[in-house]
């Protein structure tokens, strides 16, 4: 699966759109299916466990059940939009519909690492670790995930980037 496919890439001549929880969409899948083969084995052995245990594995198995189903349903369809032509960065949100999150010129895409693993993220010039939004999926030290990651940054990093130095051109004229 080539870049454009895995992140659903959209663009135009002033505008990119980009859906960065895609990447994850088949992996929350395969957490459903396991966690509803769980619900199906609790059901089976049923007999071998108290009541209190089995409420307790019930309300855990609903939960990441919900988690899962809002992962597949709305945290895939999140996309981000940077627009030059209104010099802006939207977020469009199935839940939320399309808010403006940043002026265009102001943004700035950087590293954000957590626990082992990193990945891009889009936040505003002065306020980047205050309110970032992740635009990546998460990379790690592997040879498949250093393929992806130089795949990204070829093909998006240096869209944004691009973009970015448009408007920051467009503004100083």
């Amino acid at each position: 699966m080539n870049i454009h496919e895995r992140y659903n890439i959209e663009e135009s001549l002033n505008r990119f759109t980009l859906y960065p929880n895609k990447t994850s969409l088949k992996l929350s899948k395969w957490f459903l299916g396991g966690i509803l083969a769980g619900l199906a084995a609790l059901f089976f052995l049923d007999h071998y466990m108290d009541e209190a245990m089995r409420w307790g594995i019930c309300i855990l198995l609903i939960y990441f059940i919900l988690h899962s189903l809002y992962d597949i349903m709305i945290g895939s369809e999140i996309h981000y939009i940077f627009d030059v032509s209104t010099n802006a960065v939207y977020k469009n949100d199935p839940l939320f519909s399309k808010k403006k999150i940043m002026k265009l010129d102001e943004a700035v895409v950087f590293v954000h690492s957590e626990m082992g693993s990193w990945y891009y993220a889009l936040g505003a010039d002065k306020s980047q670790f205050v309110k970032n939004y992740r635009i990546s999926e998460g990379f790690s030290s592997g040879r498949k995930s250093l393929e992806i990651q130089k795949a990204y940054e070829h093909s998006i990093l240096l869209k944004i980037d691009k973009m970015i130095e448009e408007t920051h051109l467009r503004n100083k004229n």
